[in-house]
């Protein structure tokens, strides 16, 4: 029985065998493998879906805010750039100390970057360390005017008051808030 023996068989032919199997081995693993070619919408290449969020923003190297949530979707349209968090949202306010100084939760958040706008709503409840309390079905804060504020229904209350009022405007750090229609009951200082 004669074998066959790369050793005779001439160069030429060697080449013509190797190429032939590399070319054979790369249309067998092309072929039928329908499911390893993805096909993307124009939407999911302009979203990124990001797990487990958890977001410092500094100010002159001291932290004054995180974020964090479940999902973020960051939309990279570019005439609309924004972050969405779909399944809830909970900030941690920091004072000048590093210290904190509040929370707001909320069940959806979105931030439009160009505008400057961040909204919250669903289940929005923002509380003080010093025992304040705000809650209200949304809230709207403008990033250039640093003022917080909502045209819907909100309850504020503290250790000894509790204020409903139907929309009201706050600067972001609710030291100065302007109720519209107050409805409660407050002590008054002499």
């Amino acid at each position: 029985m004669n074998k066959l023996s790369i050793t005779n068989i001439s160069q030429p032919m060697r080449t013509l065998i190797l190429f032939l199997s590399i070319l054979s081995i790369l249309l067998y693993n092309c072929k039928g493998n329908d499911e390893a070619v993805e096909v993307f919408s124009k939407e999911d290449v302009s979203v990124e879906r990001i797990q487990d969020v958890d977001m410092l923003y500094s100010d002159s190297a001291l932290i004054r805010v995180r974020i964090r949530g479940p999902v973020m979707l960051r939309h990279l349209v570019s005439d609309d750039p924004r972050q969405e968090f779909i399944k809830g949202i909970k900030v941690d306010f920091f004072n000048t100390y590093g210290a904190l100084a509040g929370t707001l939760t909320a069940k959806y958040a979105v931030r439009y970057e160009f505008k400057g706008i961040t909204l919250v709503r669903d289940s929005v409840v923002w509380k003080s360390v010093d025992g304040k309390k705000l809650e209200s079905p949304e809230l709207t804060w403008n990033e250039r005017d640093q003022q917080v504020s909502t045209n819907r229904f909100v309850v504020v209350s503290t250790p000894k008051d509790t204020i409903r009022s139907h929309g009201f405007t706050a600067n972001q750090d609710f030291s100065n808030i302007r109720f519209s229609a107050v409805d409660g009951s407050l002590e008054v200082k002499q």
